[in-house]
């Protein structure tokens, strides 16, 4: 079971729904079903396998091939999660093919790149083409939400966390499979998370000049950030 589409549909099959901050009330949430799944497949095949737990239900899947005399390391990378189901009008988990093209929960983003990345390392694996680098393939959990896996993977490249066996230090090269339409997408702007507190001085609301309303304070940081995410567009060329 090789074939992309095949892999797909059976991918899709499995929940692996990224809870982004909901209650864990339904048999969907996390990843632990197909990073069973994985496991099995990679040792069907004879593919070496490691497998770091982040969080209970959460782990990342690694497998690696080594060429002989390689001195370079690519990486493959897809996410295992999918975001939530909340609104669908299909079922999500029976993949459906239609026109040429599979519907169901992650059919996109991004079990269709983890089912493309599967089949093309089998095909590494059973062909290894000459001067083909090491290829390490990591499955990572939490994409969707926190980025719990990839931040795990990259700490241990740092010595922060115990250092992964298949992957003990950075690639030389990385290939993520995102949705991108077929466009080769060569940076990602990154995400970054803060908590912003305006602070105020209560006072009686007959006398209002006598206090500081910490809301109005916000409401001129959010004007703000409105005004620079507007800048943005035109500050690269």
């Amino acid at each position: 079971m090789t074939d992309p589409v095949t892999l797909l549909k059976s991918l899709v099959a499995i929940p692996s729904v990224n809870p982004m901050g909901r209650a864990l009330s339904g048999d969907e949430y996390l990843e632990a079903r197909l990073t069973d799944w994985l496991v099995a497949f990679l040792k069907t095949h004879g593919l070496p396998c490691e497998v770091i737990s982040i969080e209970p239900g959460r782990a990342n899947v690694l497998t690696r091939i080594d060429a002989p005399g390689a001195t370079k390391t690519v990486l493959f990378d897809a996410h295992q999660d999918t975001v939530p189901v909340d609104g669908m009008t299909i079922p999500p988990f029976e993949p459906m093919e239609r026109d040429g093209r599979i519907y169901g929960r992650g059919s996109c983003d991004v079990k269709g790149g983890l089912a493309a990345m599967l089949s093309a390392f089998l095909r590494l694996a059973q062909d290894r083409p000459a001067r083909m680098p090491n290829v390490v393939f990591s499955m990572t959990c939490d994409e969707e939400a926190t980025s719990l896996g990839i931040n795990h993977m990259v700490a241990s490249w740092k010595g922060e966390v115990p250092r992964y066996r298949l992957l003990p230090h950075a690639p030389d090269v990385a290939i993520v499979a995102e949705p991108t339409l077929l466009d080769i997408v060569v940076a990602h702007r990154g995400a970054v998370r803060w908590k912003i507190v305006t602070r105020g001085r209560a006072c009686h609301s007959s006398r209002p000049k006598e206090g500081i309303n910490a809301i109005y304070r916000m409401a001129e940081v959010v004007r703000l950030l409105e005004q620079y995410a507007e800048s943005l567009p035109g500050s690269r060329p």
